[in-house]
């Protein structure tokens, strides 16, 4: 399966459910296009992509991307923002795409797959039906 298949699947791990009232972004700053990366240094993105988020004053949430089977995780952003910016952190921190989720649907919109003319924009259905809250 290729990176963007393998995107398609993704289920969404949080501690604070996000409901269909809201549109915002998910976001990762891990592993840039696709690359794996030491933790460390993923750590530190996530640092950075923090920071942004606090300067510009856009609020957000934890919340962790995995395959179907939990046996990859990447740790993301539920980002409050539209679309355009979002796509523009996405870009920033050199992500290949950014699920948005608009009126509780899901959506896997390309950022540098996008640019690299690889991938449209994808529609995958209702965002709670990936969504696992975490108890405690």
């Amino acid at each position: 399966m290729d990176l963007w298949e393998s995107y398609k699947t993704s289920v969404f791990l949080c501690h604070q459910p996000l409901g269909d009232q809201i549109n915002f972004a998910i976001i990762s700053a891990q592993n840039p296009a696709g690359h794996l990366y030491h933790p460390q240094h993923n750590l530190t993105l996530d640092r950075e992509f923090e920071t942004e988020l606090d300067e510009a004053h856009i609020p957000y949430r934890t919340i962790i991307g995995a395959s179907p089977d939990l046996s990859f995780q990447e740790k993301s952003w539920a980002v409050l923002c539209d679309k355009n910016k979002a796509l523009s952190l996405a870009m920033k921190f050199r992500q290949n795409a950014i699920y948005w989720v608009e009126a509780g649907q899901l959506y896997l919109v390309p950022a540098l797959m996008f640019k690299a003319g690889q991938a449209a924009e994808e529609y995958l259905g209702p965002y709670l039906a990936r969504q696992i809250v975490l108890q405690g």
